[in-house]
């Protein structure tokens, strides 16, 4: 009697076990889309992407495609700049960017992540071909451009004035052996 509950007890401890683990489990791969870029995706975060890529073809770098672990975090820096743009001065910040790294290397096994934001308001015909034009101006946002990477994500937010906020995450990922190992570490 006492082999059975003690076998029951096992199971059930390696049941709740698995319970436990199973939705942590579930975050750690998040898939790149298919292709480099979606030329169907007239959003205007595919129209930046499209944007970047065309840009990184012209300077001899392959295209990005877009990582959608990437997309939701980048998405969720620009909502936060939208919600926070009185407080924040200039309404741009990468606060939280290392959250986001480690967020791209915990969960999507990331080597090296970088980051670009932008904003632009008034009557601009075509927010991507502006948004994207600050970043190649700028020394840092264009080395992020032109960068070795394996896949991005670009999320934007639009403020009731219309004001856009974009930002674009960069990422390589980790091909080290040990990736696994190291993930499985933080349990």
């Amino acid at each position: 009697m006492k082999t059975n509950l003690f076998t029951l007890a096992a199971a059930a401890s390696a049941a709740l076990l698995s319970i436990s683990c199973g939705p942590r489990l579930e975050l750690t791969e998040v898939p790149m889309s298919a292709g480099a870029s979606n030329p169907g995706d007239s959003s205007l975060a595919g129209k930046l992407h499209a944007q970047v890529n065309s840009h990184r073809g012209s300077i001899g770098k392959s295209a990005l495609p877009r990582h959608a672990g990437l997309d939701r975090l980048a998405r969720q820096h620009s909502e936060f700049m939208v919600r926070n743009r009185d407080k924040i001065k200039g309404g741009l910040t990468h606060y939280g960017f290392e959250e986001r790294a480690m967020a791209a290397q915990r969960l999507m096994s990331m080597s090296n992540v970088a980051e670009n934001i932008a904003t632009c308001s008034g009557g601009f015909s075509s927010p991507a071909s502006t948004l994207v034009n600050a970043w190649k101006n700028s020394s840092g946002h264009a080395k992020n451009m032109k960068g070795q990477w394996d896949a991005t994500g670009i999320g934007v937010a639009v403020a009731a004035d219309g004001t856009v906020f974009a930002t674009q995450i960069f990422a390589s990922k980790n091909h080290s052996h040990m990736a696994m190992t190291d993930r499985m570490r933080q349990f």
